[in-house]
């Protein structure tokens, strides 16, 4: 039966100063390539599994996209961004009501929400209308942006304590402080 050698074992084995501190290593175990292939691809696996429902719209438009690339091949996908940017255009044309109520204004709001959140904390920082608790800066919750041509109107879910007139005390500040004035 043979002697097992940990790591701790060997590199005192091979030390030849009698009196040189312990050098103390951790033995080194050499892991196949096929397990470490097949935990990356349940790791993969389950990333792919938790994207698909946390993203389902976005999902099954992507698997109708592979699917149509797949039977159709490049000119079966033009069509269809084709036809959907015709249907697009005519919705535009002949209904501008609605297509701004379903369309451009939660496009708009949700670019500006963008603008809006990269600000947010230097903005509610510098304006004042973050209160301060044993010295860390809490800031309200930025909600969603209702983008119209001429204003935005920003949700926000205030810090606990804190009153809508305190915020309402500020609004000036923030716009000045957010450059949308």
């Amino acid at each position: 039966m043979r002697k097992v050698i940990t790591g701790e074992q060997v590199a005192q084995l091979y030390n030849r100063d009698p009196f040189a501190l312990p050098a103390w290593r951790a033995p080194i175990y050499q892991t196949p390539a096929g397990f470490i292939v097949l935990v990356q691809l349940f790791r993969l696996l389950r990333w792919l599994v938790r994207l698909i429902a946390r993203h389902p719209v976005a999902a099954a438009v992507v698997a109708v996209l592979a699917l149509i690339w797949v039977n159709l091949s490049w000119p079966g996908l033009a069509a269809l961004v084709a036809c959907a940017v015709v249907m697009l255009v005519t919705w535009r044309f002949f209904w501008p009501g609605s297509f701004a109520r379903w369309v451009t204004r939660p496009a708009r709001g949700r670019w500006r929400a963008g603008f809006y959140r990269r600000r947010w904390a230097g903005v509610m920082a510098i304006s004042g209308a973050a209160p301060t608790h044993q010295g860390q800066v809490i800031l309200p919750v930025l909600g969603t942006v209702t983008a119209t041509r001429y204003a935005d109107r920003v949700a926000v879910r205030l810090v606990s304590g804190q009153s809508p007139a305190d915020l309402a005390g500020h609004a000036e500040a923030l716009a000045l402080v957010s450059g949308l004035s």
